[in-house]
């Protein structure tokens, strides 16, 4: 186990900063629940949050920089509206704060080699609106972790050790796959964050395209008409969303359009045709006070080439641009609105068991979980 005082509570442009004391325990991992309801996916970008308790509320100053959103009369989540990171969350009716997992970040002088890093922040108890998400979403892979099987609720846990068996949460994700029909090439995917300040519309990928010739080979999926899609570790990707293991579709800039343009407004039954939707500008152009009309699209430059946008209103995690590779863009799957579930299978070419910068996680027992998928999925889906 690791001392919590070799860490800190913080976000990825370091605005917010408190003291590991406010952890509610005196070492990692901290027994939490993982959530995968709609709010806590499509507040933050990701597939599943955690949320360990604290002992009490971060300190006035703290709370002053902090963005507050009101998901709904019972939770109020806090994101720093300068990075996007979701840091904390405060239960109404439990009188209860808890931050963020994927906030806690260990200190640079507790990571020496005389000294154990950090392996796991969190030790999962169990999983909570798992039918939130349709598919399963993440669950099926983290049924097992280390030597305990991990119970599994329909909702909010309530008095007994489960209410969702295995074998039917297993099941989720066969039924999901089983229900895709075939893709139309004009056919447009929504995402949307939970508050809708951010509509968008991600056009089918079709890398049969001449026009689509000069993509790089390691981002063409075996299917044509899906994006492809991964998980990445990262410390930037963790501190701008919150969580340890972020979710990433592989998308082109020119296929994300907006869904609040007069047009779409005016006709929803116009929003899969081809010739409506004006496109979204991401990068550099996105700064403009014109770009993007409609949206509540913020945007952060975490180093000199790298942007980061997120929505200025809930906070929620929206895509990754890079100025080194202009024509990809890296989309949150969190805010995807897919019909067959949120992993959005008949959409995304899931890469199974690809964590980018596995090296860097504070979760391991999760990522290498993850690390792990292709097998559990081959096994249990073909």
């Amino acid at each position: 186990m690791t001392s919590k005082n070799s860490t800190h509570l913080t976000c990825l442009c370091g605005a917010i900063s408190e003291p590991a004391s406010l952890l509610n325990g005196p070492e990692f991992p901290i027994t939490t629940s993982i959530c995968h309801c709609n709010p806590c996916r499509q507040t933050t970008g990701s597939l599943g949050v955690s949320f360990p308790p604290l002992t009490s509320s971060p300190s006035a100053v703290t709370l002053s920089k902090l963005a507050a959103y009101h998901s709904s009369d019972i939770l109020t989540r806090y994101f720093c509206p300068t990075c996007g990171c979701h840091c904390f969350l405060f239960h109404h009716q439990w009188n209860r704060w808890y931050c963020l997992g994927g906030i806690i970040e260990p200190n640079p002088s507790s990571q020496t080699k005389d000294v154990p890093g950090l392996k796991d922040t969190i030790k999962v108890s169990l999983h909570e609106y798992v039918l939130d998400t349709i598919d399963g979403g993440l669950t099926p892979l983290l049924l097992s972790l280390g030597d305990r099987s991990i119970p599994t609720w329909s909702a909010a846990p309530k008095q007994g050790p489960f209410d969702l068996l295995h074998d039917t949460v297993h099941s989720l994700s066969r039924k999901s796959i089983d229900a895709i029909s075939t893709p139309k090439e004009d056919s447009y995917l929504p995402a949307k964050c939970h508050c809708g300040g951010v509509s968008l519309l991600i056009k089918r990928a079709n890398y049969t395209s001449s026009a689509n010739s000069d993509v790089s080979a390691r981002y063409i999926p075996s299917d044509p008409t899906k994006w492809l899609s991964y998980f990445c570790a990262c410390r930037s990707c963790r501190l701008s969303f919150g969580v340890s293991l972020t979710p990433w579709a592989l998308v082109l800039p020119s296929h994300v359009f907006n869904a609040k343009t007069p047009a779409a407004i005016d006709d929803p039954s116009l929003v899969n045709n081809k010739n409506n939707p004006l496109p979204v500008t991401f990068g550099r152009l996105a700064c403009s006070p014109e770009a993007n009309p409609g949206q509540t699209l913020k945007h952060h430059w975490s180093s000199p080439d790298v942007c980061r946008s997120f929505c200025g209103k809930c906070g929620a995690s929206v895509s990754y641009w890079c100025e080194k590779r202009p024509d990809e863009l890296d989309f949150a799957v969190g805010i995807l609105r897919s019909e067959e579930g949120s992993m959005a299978r008949g959409w995304l070419e899931w890469v199974w068991g690809k964590c980018s910068s596995d090296e860097e996680s504070i979760d391991r027992e999760i990522s290498e979980a993850w690390m792990g998928s292709a097998e559990k999925e081959k096994k249990l889906n073909g």
